[in-house]
């Protein structure tokens, strides 16, 4: 593809002489230039691939990846919803009957507006959540349990009641009120999310029958979130009279907002490669200027057009290849050591980056994505391929003749 002679020319270039320190100081800006772009751009990616996943965390904690509307038919639904998966290469790790449901509690010195999760009896002990979760008491078929935080805001203990005030309704004398149920606490749960301890009640289905009216859903949960809207658009087309939805579908418009952010924030990031770009056309119209004689001179003991384009083609390609190369290095490393970078700024020159009370991240997050950083790499060096190629055509295109005679 390049012969010895060509090769032995474009290091030489790549190397400007002292004399041509205009050219070299141009040359190393545009090498920095794509490696800091590159690097950053990979950086700023992995931060927000890290809060992407940090969130799903959180927020899949205690969320279906696909709820169901149910029929009254569970065991039937739930072997044709397994199947379905096994057909289609989704593999089901959880799957519940579940009724959710809101409900006020009443106690003697706060009332707290909660949600209330009920499950069968046969299933409630190894929901997703409740697994190893279980800080006090045992579950019961007539009790009811509550998050260690809610528990906390109320003042109540394993043993002590409590009152709910239901959305299903009494007619009586003095009108329609909202019924009333009092339950006894029978365990104290613990999974560690906070959104979840302090907002949820447990309960089993046949207690919901007196405070709910809502239909039961069928509660999924797959290896791979992502393939969520895939595997509910699967049962859709299966299940068209039934509501289905996914974790997506919930928090959409949250999601999508973050999406957007995160394109916006690589569109930004992309233009600094494209400026490095704009500067190896500089260096390589200047290097063309300074080495027009020479060109001519090649030309003339028989170095074809070809041969002249190939020369400052990969002159530039190779700028920006090596600077995407150190870029991707230096990107890498900084996101793996990210956290300690931000420790070392905070405690030796007093940086706070991300401080826990406004953000509440206790740690940044850093996630390496290398399809992301695949498609970056490629990204830099089609870009400073380009630049270099208007600039290459240019040299080729340059009479030796008439040069000469200038010269």
């Amino acid at each position: 593809m390049i012969n010895r002679a060509e090769t032995l020319i474009i290091l030489r270039y790549l190397k400007p002489k002292n004399k041509d320190g205009f050219l070299r100081v141009i040359s190393n800006f545009s090498f920095v230039g794509i490696t800091l772009g590159v690097a950053t751009l990979i950086i700023v990616m992995s931060v927000m691939n890290g809060f992407r996943i940090d969130l799903l965390d959180k927020l899949l904690g205690y969320q279906p990846h696909i709820s169901f509307q149910s029929k009254g038919k569970y065991d039937v639904e739930k072997n044709n919803i397994i199947n379905l998966g096994v057909k289609n290469n989704f593999k089901i790790s959880d799957i519940n009957l579940v009724n959710n449901s809101e409900a006020l509690i009443l106690t003697k010195n706060k009332n707290f507006g909660i949600f209330i999760k009920s499950f069968s009896e046969s299933e409630i002990k190894n929901t997703y959540f409740l697994k190893n979760s279980i800080a006090k008491g045992k579950i019961t078929s007539e009790g009811i349990g509550i998050g260690l935080e809610l528990a906390s805001k109320l003042s109540l203990n394993v043993g002590d009641n409590l009152t709910l005030l239901s959305n299903n309704t009494d007619t009586t004398p003095f009108g329609i009120l909202p019924k009333q149920f009092n339950y006894k606490i029978d365990f104290i749960f613990n999974t560690g999310m906070y959104e979840f301890d302090s907002n949820f009640l447990i309960s089993t289905l046949d207690q919901s029958k007196f405070f709910s009216n809502k239909e039961n859903e069928i509660e999924i949960r797959i290896n791979n979130p992502d393939n969520s809207i895939k595997f509910t658009n699967i049962l859709k087309n299966k299940y068209e009279d039934r509501i289905i939805y996914s974790w997506v579908d919930n928090n959409k418009t949250f999601f999508d907002a973050l999406k957007v952010e995160r394109n916006v924030m690589f569109i930004i990031l992309t233009l600094i490669i494209i400026v490095a770009a704009f500067n190896i056309i500089a260096v390589l119209t200047i290097l063309i200027k300074n080495k027009s004689k020479e060109i001519s001179i090649l030309r003339s003991i028989g170095f074809k057009k070809k041969s002249i384009l190939k020369i400052f083609l990969f002159t530039g390609t190779t700028i920006g290849t090596l600077g995407t190369v150190l870029g991707v290095i230096f990107g890498i490393l900084i996101s793996y050591y990210l956290e300690n970078i931000r420790l070392f700024l905070n405690k030796y020159f007093n940086i706070n980056i991300f401080p826990s009370e406004i953000y509440f991240l206790n740690e940044l997050p850093s996630h390496i994505n290398y399809e992301s950083i695949l498609v970056i790499s490629i990204f830099s060096i089609l870009v400073t391929f380009a630049a270099s190629l208007l600039p290459a055509l240019s040299a080729s295109k340059l009479d030796p003749i008439k040069n000469l005679k200038n010269e």
